[in-house]
């Protein structure tokens, strides 16, 4: 008999889910969850509302989960609260837009039982598809923005996006839990703190899998990759002395010419797609492509130079992360699902 076969040896996980106006997909995550395969006297599901303005804790009161009220708005202080609720071996994040594999918390487990050194473990991010998806949703999905594990930092350190990881509660006690001020990538920034100050090892299941809503507007997609442009330059200056790091003094101004450079070539494929549209030769999805992909492009270099503001060109990481947090959500996050 398998270790996982046997409840009395699993560990027990807290499902920690933030959510802030999540009325349309908060339904679907607790119910995945709920569904799970693993033993229901070895889970719990926490779920953390945020600030919201629509019916999203009417819809989560008619589920057997925990329902708790963050004071403090962001997702890291959100998750924070329902780190401090749990009594629980290892405590598990995703998101109120994600769909969980109902073998997704099994697998999880399975690599803390089989290793007893793993302090973390996260699994794939796949997209989440159904029937009536928008161009935006299918261009992400060709496209994923959510890629879980691999570093985006020139394979600095692997990260674990809160769509999809856990970690042993100690660690995460140990880290000082998710850093309040940011209000994005607070999930990569734990798990490079988590490696670099404490030497914590980071592990990867593939079959642990939970589905995400991609954003379904052209809006939704402009904010998200705003948003990932300024993160990664925060990233950068608070990383940028750690063992290890690749980038060096001038990455960023080379990338965004690169990516400036691309805009027009953007512009150009429009164009001539619009003409081949036309002509009956590709289909309307196509045609749009390239304008998805420029929308894309300079909302990331937009967030970018914010960021370089923000940090004073990569000098001053607290100068950002002081930054009022309502003002923060209010240019960087939508105050409903898109």
């Amino acid at each position: 008999m398998s270790a996982l076969s046997d409840s009395c040896s699993l560990p027990t996980i807290s499902v920690v889910v933030p959510v802030y106006n999540g009325e349309q997909t908060v339904a679907t995550c607790i119910e995945s969850l709920l569904e799970q395969t693993y033993p229901t006297e070895r889970y719990e599901v926490i779920v953390v509302e945020n600030g919201s303005t629509d019916a999203t804790s009417d819809v989560i009161s008619r589920y057997p989960v925990s329902l708790l009220h963050s004071p403090v708005r962001g997702p890291a202080a959100a998750r924070n609260l329902g780190l401090s609720q749990s009594q629980a071996d290892i405590v598990a994040f995703t998101d109120a837009d994600c769909v969980a594999h109902p073998r997704w918390l099994a697998e999880l487990a399975r690599l803390y039982v089989d290793d007893p050194d793993v302090a973390g473990v996260g699994g794939a991010i796949l997209a989440y598809t159904h029937s009536e998806r928008t161009a935006v949703e299918r261009f992400l999905d060709e496209h994923p923005p959510l890629i879980n594990w691999v570093s985006s930092a020139d394979q600095y350190l692997p990260h674990l996006l809160t769509a999809n990881a856990s970690y042993r509660r100690p660690f995460l006690y140990r880290a000082g839990g998710f850093n309040p001020h940011h209000l994005a990538a607070d999930d990569v920034d734990l798990s490079w703190r988590l490696q670099v100050e404490f030497g914590a090892k980071l592990a990867y299941a593939p079959k642990a899998v939970v589905y995400h809503h991609h954003r379904a507007t052209q809006g939704g997609l402009a904010r998200m990759y705003r948003r990932t442009g300024f993160v990664e330059i925060l990233l950068d200056t608070m990383f940028w002395d750690a063992p290890g790091f690749r980038r060096r003094r001038g990455y960023h101004l080379r990338r965004l010419f690169e990516q400036s450079a691309r805009l027009p070539l953007y512009l150009m494929a429009a164009v001539i797609r619009r003409v081949r549209l036309a002509r009956g030769a590709i289909t309307p999805y196509e045609a749009m492509v390239p304008l998805l992909a420029l929308l894309r492009e300079s909302s990331n270099i937009y967030g970018k130079l914010e960021g370089l503001w923000a940090t004073r060109f990569m000098s001053d990481a607290e100068q950002a992360l002081a930054l009022e947090p309502g003002r923060m959500i209010g240019r960087l996050f939508s105050s409903h699902k898109e």
